[in-house]
């Protein structure tokens, strides 16, 4: 079976890259077929499994999700035409040359999923707190080390050590 992921962009272009392993892995690092330099891209992100006629795109508990044809999926067979989404990249499935014809532009609106607003109660939950990389110490020093001193009841009586 010939199979491309064509990459479409906002801007029209278009980009085939050929599904020549039995696994094809998405992500950030250095190991994957497909490497994509990108914060929304997790490190593994996602593979496509050719197995015989069949692919199968398959999510590796990626941060941001796969999605396809705009829905987010765990794992689903791949057809001729079906759009993934990877952060910010949307893919057409190319198989035996079908589809033919495309315009990329509009298959990266229609590939790329809707933006979903978060639960606001737990965006508020998990809002990182700032972090001061520049403390000033005790002494003034604005170095980003900071001394604490803490001591250490090594021995093995039985007095009842104080929690930390």
């Amino acid at each position: 079976m010939q199979a491309f992921l064509i990459r479409v962009t906002e801007d029209g272009k278009a980009q085939p890259v050929p599904l020549t392993h039995d696994r094809t892995l998405i992500g950030r690092l250095d190991d994957c077929q497909i490497r994509v330099r990108s914060g929304k891209i997790s490190r593994h992100h996602c593979e496509i499994i050719k197995e015989g006629q069949t692919l199968t795109l398959r999510d590796l508990g990626s941060s941001n999700g796969t999605y396809l044809n705009q829905d987010q999926v765990q794992e689903s067979e791949l057809k001729a035409g079906d759009l993934i989404a990877v952060g910010s990249m949307v893919f057409l499935v190319q198989i035996e040359g079908q589809p033919e014809e495309f315009e990329p532009e509009l298959l990266y609106e229609d590939g790329i999923p809707e933006k979903v607003e978060p639960d606001s109660q737990y965006a508020a939950a998990h809002t990182p707190k700032p972090v001061h990389l520049h403390a000033p110490t005790a002494s003034g020093d604005d170095s980003s080390m900071m001394d604490f001193n803490f001591e250490f009841d090594l021995d093995d009586d039985d007095e009842k050590q104080p929690p930390l």
